[in-house]
């Protein structure tokens, strides 16, 4: 805050220093003042930078930009904070303005290439692409774009000559290797020498192994297939990688199975310029978002809509993207997603979130049961269960979780056991013991080394003063597998407390307080400790801080208690 504060200051002061420099000489005057408001701007342009405001980051670099033309890194930055911002118009009239100064900056050669290749003026496109540079981010971008004109222009040997030298290294490689395999879809001819069926499974199959945009290559693979007019061939192709990575029960891989094992084609048929948004949006997910270069990948996915605008993959992308900083324009996004797109279960979940966020949970609960009501799944009864379950609802969500446990089968449960494990804790919490420990002990006979489940059992068990040491062995256990997790910790610090081990509770406590030092229930633990040992003050001041931290309903009772009485005013202890 303070660090925000000053900069605000600085660049504000900056801009009143513009409005009232004065000197003895009118020329004087004029170059000082253009300088100051250059450094005004830049300034202020780097501060919304730092705090994620796209449109006024736009403006500022773009008046910087307007105030120093010859500044080749003022205007990358204008151009691309227009990008970043959604402003197209305007990176392409400052696109224009730049290359008239800085011929060869990159960054206005891709925002202009991608005009023209949007516009299917391939050639064009190619002479923007067509350009040496030491930026690779944007090579890349360009290269892919360059390449996909060049199919377009009946010249796939030349594509893939482009893709062959793809910049950035193995992920870009494979990514172009994949392409180049697409790159016979767009005419469906397979039959020349500039097409190798064996060359592109070789490549689908090389994608899949090196977790390159797996989903994606899956649903090229079946494309491919679809098109030689192998319908069950790419069912099968499909299938299998629902095998290997869990069955889908919406989205693009249920969507083409659907179609296909009812003898039909794959319900899509891509043009380059889909070809090119979806490599672009798998770049800027799969590799510069791992790679925490936020603003590339943002570019990236931009450049994606622009090419394909109906591209809902690239919407909720970049809906999740600028989800934290820019949520109006992510609801947009998520709303703009098309009712009967294969993404529309995933738009309306995460619009459903945005709303959590906001505390208004009537209106994402609205959208939770309207989307289980049109797309009614496993996956959306799930959310329901754990909108109310994350509320501590646990009354409502519990018929929510029985009836979903009892509509999956054993090889469902086994693929997904998450339902099982919370109806076991809202079986807990309801007061229904006995039905809780039989659901976890089974999550715990499928997955025996799940840490989230041997803490609750033996965390319930130690507070409940049942199977001490069982439920000391699954917590140590626990800790095993989490050793970084408060909760856990926690657990163990509280059968220590159970048993009567004081010190060693404290010691374990201390830890799960500097892991998770906003929980109210472990710092309300560590208050109790010292209690017991006679550390009252420290007591008292730890139960006021969990006080802080939303305690439950009860735990407040119960906390208010021994801050007025001492540990032995608890309601329960």
């Amino acid at each position: 805050m303070i660090k925000h504060f000053f900069l605000s200051a600085a660049a504000l002061a900056l801009c009143a220093g513009c409005a009232t420099t004065t000197t003895t000489s009118k020329s004087s005057d004029v170059t000082t003042s253009k300088e100051s408001r250059l450094f005004a701007d830049y300034l202020i342009g780097s501060y919304t930078n730092y705090i994620d405001d796209a449109e006024n980051r736009s403006e500022y670099y773009g008046r910087a930009f307007a105030e120093d033309k010859t500044d080749i890194g003022v205007a990358r930055r204008a151009v691309t904070a227009a990008v970043t911002a959604g402003e197209t118009d305007k990176s392409r009239r400052l696109a224009r303005d730049i290359l008239r100064y800085h011929p060869n900056e990159p960054m206005s050669r891709a925002v202009l290439g991608t005009k023209s290749f949007a516009d299917k003026n391939y050639a064009a496109a190619i002479n923007q692409f067509d350009l040496e540079t030491s930026d690779l981010t944007v090579k890349i971008m360009m290269d892919v774009m360059k390449a996909w004109s060049q199919s377009a222009l009946g010249d796939s040997s030349a594509g893939g000559t482009t893709l062959d030298g793809l910049p950035g290294g193995a992920y870009f490689q494979v990514l172009g290797r994949v392409m180049q395999a697409n790159m016979g879809a767009p005419s469906g001819d397979y039959s020349g020498e500039e097409f190798n069926l064996a060359e592109a499974e070789e490549s689908y199959t090389l994608a899949l192994a090196s977790g390159v945009a797996p989903t994606e290559t899956a649903l090229s693979r079946a494309r491919l297939y679809s098109d030689l007019g192998q319908i069950e061939k790419a069912a099968e192709s499909l299938k299998k990688f629902e095998e290997e990575n869990g069955s889908f029960e919406s989205g693009p891989v249920k969507t083409y199975l659907k179609a296909l094992e009812a003898g039909q084609p794959v319900p899509e048929n891509l043009s380059p310029q889909d070809e090119a948004a979806w490599a672009l949006t798998e770049a800027a997910y799969g590799f510069f978002l791992r790679n925490r270069a936020f603003d590339v990948a943002e570019v990236y996915i931009r450049t994606a809509l622009t090419l394909s605008p109906d591209n809902d993959k690239s919407k909720i992308w970049l809906a999740a993207l600028i989800e934290d900083s820019r949520q109006d324009e992510a609801l947009e996004l998520y709303r703009s997603v098309d009712p009967n797109s294969a993404y529309a279960v995933s738009a309306r979940l995460s619009e459903a979130n945005i709303f959590f966020d906001r505390d208004e949970d009537n209106t994402a609960l609205k959208i939770l049961e309207e989307t289980n009501s049109q797309y009614p799944s496993l996956t959306t009864r799930e959310a329901l269960g754990r909108a109310r379950l994350i509320r501590e609802n646990y009354k409502e969500a519990l018929p929510i979780y029985d009836e979903l446990v009892n509509s999956m089968s054993d090889e469902d449960i086994k693929d997904n056991i998450q339902p099982l494990y919370f109806r076991a804790v809202c079986y807990e919490r309801e007061k229904q013991w006995d039905k809780a420990v039989t659901d976890f002990q089974r999550v715990l006979e499928i997955e025996p080394d799940n840490a989230d489940a041997l803490n609750y059992l033996g965390y319930t068990w130690v507070d409940r003063n049942e199977n001490l040491t069982e439920a000391f062995d699954m917590i140590e256990k626990a800790v095993e597998l989490e050793p970084e997790s408060g909760a856990i910790i926690d657990s163990l610090g509280w059968a220590h407390y159970k048993l009567g081990r004081y010190s060693e509770a404290r010691k374990n406590l201390e830890k799960a307080v500097e892991l998770t030092p906003d929980s109210a229930t472990i710092v309300d633990h560590l208050g109790d400790v010292y209690w017991k040992l006679g550390r009252f003050r420290e007591a008292g001041f730890q139960w006021k801080r969990a006080l802080e931290y939303d305690p439950t309903d009860e735990e407040r009772r119960n906390i208010e208690a021994k801050l007025r009485g001492g540990l032995s005013a608890a309601i329960s202890n």
